[in-house]
């Protein structure tokens, strides 16, 4: 008798066995990219079709952050993927971890391996990495001279601070030439005393379009540069090696200028708060001053305080012994003068008989005359 199932069950059944069949785990399908929808939360969610037959895919943010192109509908890929299923509607899909362009997958294979042997090497350590100056005179670019890139950046910068300088070192941004030029043109921007910021940029494309920005010898020469170097190269979710060494990495050539230069608003208002703050400084500085100033104001008049009494307490000790060296004070104190003529008499050998004689005591004198 055969086996009877609920839809339920059956699902969970189809579940279980695509799910755990070994031979449609990390399978590689083959097709062209339609009714792609890339979600808010970052997941792509698209269908693979040829021309017979289509199955739906997701690629989930965690996966698609690997990317190293923006899928498109109409695009050839080679997905690696797993069966799932959803058995609410009894649907199968593909839950993709890697996407590919069909064709791209040796040069991928290329990249990967010259990104891991630099990055062994240290090349795209932060310890290397030079610090972007806030506000450089004059920035070096190499671009292409024509087309949209170079004027996005000129726009940004004139827009954000008009006072900065671009020197445009041109070069070819794509094919066999790109790599001769590109080195040429960013050796002659580090060689110059004036250029303090470089920015290498170039618009989107396909892998290939971006394959000069995986040179190893572009990248090492990027890594010696003395300037600081942005590296603007394709679209967003575009990766090259050139990124990875590069002191920073912008996602479009437009922000790439915005990372250059500083706002001219930023910079008035920086300015305020600089005046502000120095204002704000010298006024404590005074004020610390001030307190100084009357702190040694009143050290000095406590000083000189101190000198006037220590005078004032010497003099009246000096007038003290003159009024005890005064004859007056002596006579008070018993003392008297005598006078032979006008003169003190000293010894008896100035007086004779006859001779008149003054003695002057603290309340008179007393004349007499010698026998």
């Amino acid at each position: 008798m055969p086996q009877t199932y609920s839809v339920s069950q059956l699902n969970q059944v189809i579940k279980a066995l695509l799910e755990s069949a070994p031979f449609l785990q990390r399978i590689q399908v083959k097709g062209e990219i339609s009714n792609l929808t890339r979600h808010s939360s970052g997941h792509y969610y698209f269908s693979l079709k040829d021309e017979g037959s289509q199955v739906s895919c997701v690629l989930f943010r965690q996966s698609a952050a690997g990317l190293l192109f923006e899928p498109m509908a109409g695009d050839q890929v080679v997905a690696t993927a797993d069966i799932s299923v959803y058995p609410p509607r009894g649907n199968y899909q593909l839950q993709v971890s890697k996407l590919e362009k069909e064709g791209m997958g040796s040069l991928y294979q290329q990249f990967l391996e010259l990104k891991k042997k630099l990055e062994q090497e240290g090349l795209f350590a932060d310890k290397h990495k030079k610090a972007i100056p806030r506000f450089p005179k004059r920035i070096g670019v190499v671009s292409s001279p024509t087309g949209a890139v170079i004027r996005d950046i000129l726009h940004t910068l004139q827009r954000r601070f008009p006072a900065s300088k671009v020197l445009l070192a041109p070069s070819k941004v794509q094919g066999e030439d790109a790599v001769p030029q590109l080195l040429a043109a960013l050796q002659a921007l580090d060689k110059r005393d004036d250029i303090d910021l470089i920015i290498l940029a170039r618009g989107g494309g396909s892998m290939e379009d971006l394959w000069c920005f995986n040179n190893e010898m572009l990248v090492r020469q990027v890594f010696k540069l003395s300037k600081p170097v942005i590296a603007a190269i394709g679209h967003e979710t575009d990766f090259t090696l050139v990124d990875f060494v590069a002191d920073k990495r912008a996602p479009t050539p437009t922000a790439a200028a915005e990372m250059a230069s500083a706002d001219q608003f930023e910079i008035m208002q920086w300015l305020d708060e600089q005046q502000n703050r120095l204002a704000e400084n010298l006024e404590g500085l005074l004020y610390a001053y001030s307190e100084e100033v009357n702190r040694l104001q009143q050290q000095c008049a406590h000083a000189l305080r101190q000198q006037i009494r220590l005078r004032n307490e010497a003099l009246k000790g000096l007038e003290q012994r003159l009024a005890a060296l005064d004859y007056r004070s002596v006579m008070q104190r018993g003392f008297s003068i005598t006078l032979v003529g006008k003169e003190p008499l000293r010894s008896i050998k100035d007086v004779q008989t006859g001779s008149l004689l003054e003695t002057f005591v603290a309340d008179g004198k007393v004349q007499s005359v010698v026998k």
